[in-house]
């Protein structure tokens, strides 16, 4: 009788995994909320020994790429990043419960190609989304670090930066040498006297030094770290087993969004927006789809309005699907 196909073992696949919050609404609407969970799931990879290969941060959900060595031990981490963010994100927004849906989607891939086709997917969230015209040009897909340490900012040079970016640099340094995330206190604390231009300085440098993923095994994936840049771009990649809901809607209304509300001093610590009465999130709401002409199930997943999703019809694509966002800046020359 002859044999099947002999199985990898659950330590030699990469698992796809798929996040949404409970509600199916907006995760990440500030900086400092994008900065938290990174550096949470950096340094609980390194505590649990997950190996990462790829992550993407979206408005409403997560794709990451991670190898452990069994189903226990990557539910361990999971739940581990899952319960640590949502204690940090409800004292920062005065709620209580969990922020994740449960369970989360996740997808065994068991051969190069696989592999690679999940890598690619995940880099190119951002640009199915509309948030970029390039992979490379997210932040928050990571790709472009890969390559460079600041590629959305400039080089910091101590001697001649302002104290307290030379503050902040060693600050975040030394809570990383220490096994520690960065809490939002913290972010606060180190962003609040920097200009812009030092907050892209800040922000790529936590990056860069909390950077959990394996370079190594990410490119041997592809031909050359070159081509792995630069496949996303010719290549979409598909997934079709991770659980995820399928939605073709542009994610730039979000980034509208959350600058209308940034504006009304609605995304500052503490969070106003996520403690609005109810009177106040309904003409917010109205605003806010006149403001952004997003769709009213879009707004309501922006707000968390429970209930009040409607059909989503094509998504706003019609308005949204030529925009592209400018969240973070374009990546500089590629020199390292």
């Amino acid at each position: 009788m002859s044999k099947g196909p002999k199985r990898m073992a659950f330590g030699s696949a990469i698992q796809h995994i798929y996040k949404r919050t409970v509600d199916k609404g907006v995760l990440f609407y500030r900086l400092e909320d994008r900065l938290v969970y990174y550096t949470i799931t950096a340094v609980k990879a390194r505590r649990h020994r997950v190996v990462m290969l790829a992550m993407s941060l979206m408005y409403t959900h997560i794709h990451r790429a991670v190898r452990s060595v069994d189903a226990l031990q990557l539910a361990m981490f999971e739940r581990d990043v899952d319960s640590t963010f949502a204690k940090e994100r409800n004292r920062e927004a005065g709620r209580t419960g969990p922020v994740f849906d449960s369970p989360y989607g996740r997808s065994s891939k068991r051969n190069e190609k696989e592999i690679r086709t999940c890598l690619i997917y995940i880099f190119n969230n951002p640009k199915e989304k509309r948030l970029c015209r390039r992979a490379e040009e997210d932040r928050w897909n990571f790709l472009a670090y890969y390559d460079r340490k600041y590629p959305f900012s400039r080089r910091p040079v101590l001697s001649r930066e302002r104290q307290c970016l030379r503050n902040a640099l060693k600050e975040v340094e030394h809570e990383s040498a220490a096994g520690r995330y960065l809490r939002y206190s913290l972010i606060h604390k180190l962003l609040a006297p920097l200009s812009p231009d030092e907050r892209e300085v800040l922000t790529d440098h936590i990056i860069q030094v909390y950077f959990p993923f394996d370079r190594e095994t990410c490119v041997s994936m592809f031909d050359s770290l070159e081509d792995m840049l630069h496949a996303p771009d010719v290549v979409t990649g598909s997934e079709f087993d991770v659980g995820e809901e399928y939605e073709s809607h542009s994610d730039v209304p979000y980034r509208a969004m959350c600058s209308i509300a940034e504006n009304y001093g609605l995304l500052k610590p503490g969070m106003p927006l996520l403690s609005l009465p109810p009177e106040r999130l309904q003409k917010l709401k109205q605003y806010l789809m006149s403001r952004t002409m997003a769709p009213e199930w879009q707004v309501a997943r922006f707000l968390h309005l429970k209930g009040e999703e409607r059909e989503r019809g094509n998504g706003g694509r019609d308005r949204f699907d030529n925009q592209q966002d400018t969240q973070c800046p374009p990546p500089k020359n590629r020199g390292r």
